[in-house]
């Protein structure tokens, strides 16, 4: 690969973190969209920009067992949205998992380059922006792209969202703590550390705690189980500094008082205390969502409903007392169950749940064999790697974590970056038609998914500006599958105004009561 090229792909992978991690604009009518759709943008603009510099200069494709697997996740996932019911929220998750897949296979294209080192950097010190974000909202700061419910979220609109990112981030600055070859570059890394530890506390996302010690937990049982030159190489006083900053963040963050308005006088001790309860609360509504949402692989058990589709089944399968289910609300659930690996089951059916948990499982074998390499460089990669799929797959487990943007980004590009060269399965040089489909196809699909971003991104522009129907409107024909706007349209006006919209939202909803009910209002009057 040329030097020019592999720095416009290692400033691409980094513009990339730093967009999904800062990308958000303000919207009273779209609290979580408006974090969600710029931060789809820039994986997908990400992704895109990195494919354009990528594919001229690439002949012969080689997949190791890893990139077959999520290749095949990722086709598995088109033919699922295909099938599904509403074909605008499979684009959205579906374009997540495309996306990221090309990001994962950009960081792969440069992991022996040069520019790897740097664009690890940089992917890091947006990891710690986000940081900074969460801990100034905390601490008082106000800015319209920070989070407005459930603080301290920072620019990721929800408290669990930015403690999921800043855990699976920190695997790689651990390792670029330990890796520093000055006094200035260590003790910034322990800075950082002890403040990203500081805000995953801060946040009280149990998902992300338990995801912290899995992830920690799993690469220091590699690091003495296999991996001995890098433990050999690795100053004792350097662990002992990374734990006492991992001490200090913790002691310090319940001990300094924040501007968080939390119900409870221990909060910190209360969620420690239903780490694992799953009786009661929200423990006990996962376990009723988890149950219910079991009962849509079996109604399609090939392909699932369609990715981004729970959401729009989850209706037939509700049961009465279900507390994540507010049927007489307008939109009675959130937009993903608790748990990815529940949605793929649910959305992408048996077979490309296990498709990706296949490739999980490869990739975490192949981090296992690498760590024992006697390579010092190779080892603590391997040990790094480990920890960003274990927090990636514990967090996961609770909520949802692949299924957005931001966090799908950094898997995606830390593990491309980080885990260790397998020998490659499948060898395929395309000639012909077939090379110009691969060298069209990829840009033609990525473009499609930052056009249908720039329109929702516009939708939610357009809305917050004035909400007047004539304003609601026009933002619907940049986003027509907005079941938001489509409800709210539907909810006021003459019936003739309001007929049209009605049922557009009921062909997005067919299962939710809502558009049913305002649909028949208005025949009912005619």
């Amino acid at each position: 690969m040329t030097t020019i090229r592999a720095i416009g792909l290692a400033v691409v992978l980094v513009a990339g973190a730093f967009g999904v991690v800062l990308a958000s604009v303000p919207s009273d009518l779209f609290d979580l969209e408006r974090h969600l759709v710029p931060k789809e943008l820039a994986l997908h603009g990400a992704a895109l920009a990195g494919i354009l510099l990528l594919l001229p200069g690439r002949g012969t494709v080689r997949l190791g067992v890893v990139e077959g697997l999520l290749a095949a996740a990722v086709c598995w996932t088109a033919f699922s949205a295909l099938t599904s019911t509403n074909h605008w929220l499979a684009l959205r998750a579906a374009g997540v998992s495309v996306s990221a897949f090309a990001i994962f296979g950009i960081a792969r294209a440069i992991r022996h380059e040069r520019a790897a080192r740097w664009v690890l950097l940089g992917i890091t010190a947006a990891v710690f922006t986000g940081t900074l974000t969460g801990l100034a909202q905390a601490y008082g700061v106000r800015w319209e792209a920070l989070a407005t419910e459930r603080p301290p979220g920072g620019t990721f609109g929800n408290r669990n969202f930015l403690a999921h990112f800043e855990v699976i981030g920190l695997p790689a600055l651990l390792l670029l703590t330990f890796e520093a070859r000055s006094r200035v570059g260590r003790w910034t890394g322990v800075v950082a550390l002890g403040l990203t530890v500081g805000i995953v506390v801060l946040t009280r996302s149990r998902a992300a705690w338990l995801a912290a010690v899995a992830s920690l937990g799993a690469a220091t049982m590699l690091a003495f189980l296999r991996a001995r030159t890098w433990r050999a190489a690795l100053p004792a006083r350097h662990g002992r500094i990374a734990g006492a900053a991992v001490a200090l963040g913790i002691v310090g963050t319940i001990l300094i008082p924040n501007r968080l308005e939390w119900r409870s006088r221990s909060p910190y001790s209360d969620s420690l205390r239903d780490l694992v309860n799953y009786r009661e609360g929200s423990g006990r509504a996962r376990v009723v969502q988890y149950g219910n949402s079991l009962a849509l692989v079996a109604k399609d058990p090939v392909f699932g409903v369609g990715p981004g589709n729970w959401f729009v089944h989850y209706p037939r399968v509700a049961t009465p007392g279900d507390p994540s289910y507010a049927g007489f609300d307008p939109i009675p659930t959130n937009p993903w169950p608790s748990s990815d690996w529940i949605a793929f089951l649910a959305e992408r059916g048996p077979i490309g749940a296990l498709l990706l948990a296949l490739a999980g499982a490869a990739a975490l074998v192949v981090a296992w064999r690498r760590a024992g390499s006697g390579d010092l460089a190779l080892e603590g990669r391997a040990l790094a790697a480990s920890g960003v799929l274990v927090a990636a797959l514990v967090a996961g487990l609770f909520d949802a974590v692949l299924l957005l943007p931001a966090p799908a980004y950094l898997v995606a590009a830390l593990t491309g970056l980080l885990l260790p060269e397998t020998r490659p399965m499948v060898t395929w040089e395309p000639q012909g038609r077939r090379r110009v489909a691969r060298l069209v196809l990829p840009p033609v699909v990525l473009g499609l998914l930052v056009t249908s971003s720039l329109g929702q991104l516009a939708a939610i522009r357009l809305a917050t500006r004035t909400a007047t129907r004539a304003t609601l409107e026009r933002a619907t024909r940049y986003d027509p599958g907005n079941h938001r706007l489509r409800l709210r349209l539907a909810s006021r006006g003459s019936c003739a105004e309001r007929l049209p919209h009605a049922r557009a939202a009921r062909r997005l909803l067919p299962f939710h009561p809502a558009p049913r009910q305002l649909v028949a209002r208005c025949d009912n009057r005619t």
